[in-house]
């Protein structure tokens, strides 16, 4: 089963993530904050790293520094979930991490776990 790390800290935002990728059959662990995911990321391997950029700043700088070097041991996708799109540079930008999709809020639950899956398939692929 894939395992998919979200990072989100909106807790009704969390269960309907959770309910549309558990629907799709995927494993799913949750971080509600920048240092939850950073202790995840240390602690385990993950399929795809789903990350909400309204997190305070200063746990998305300390994140993305800890998902650049997990991603040196093991590269995985990463998407993000933006609330609109020209916040698309900024994580890149402000962050420096290289992202591998990107949804705008509100999002169609169908389109999130099309976008899931076509990941997954490329990296399936790529492996």
């Amino acid at each position: 089963m894939k395992k998919i790390l979200v990072i989100e800290d909106d807790l009704l935002m969390i269960r309907v993530l959770e309910l549309i990728l558990k629907r799709e059959g995927f494993d799913t662990e949750l971080a509600l904050n920048g240092k939850e995911a950073i202790l995840n990321l240390v602690l385990n391997d993950y399929d795809l790293v789903l990350i909400d950029l309204k997190l305070p700043f200063e746990d998305l700088r300390e994140m993305a520094d800890q998902i650049r070097r997990s991603q040196e041991a093991r590269p995985f996708p990463i998407m993000v979930i933006i609330l609109g799109a020209f916040m698309e540079t900024a994580i890149s930008d402000w962050f420096g991490l290289e992202a591998d999709e990107f949804i705008t809020k509100p999002f169609v639950p169908q389109e999130l776990a099309r976008k899931v899956n076509r990941l997954l398939n490329v990296r399936r692929l790529q492996n």
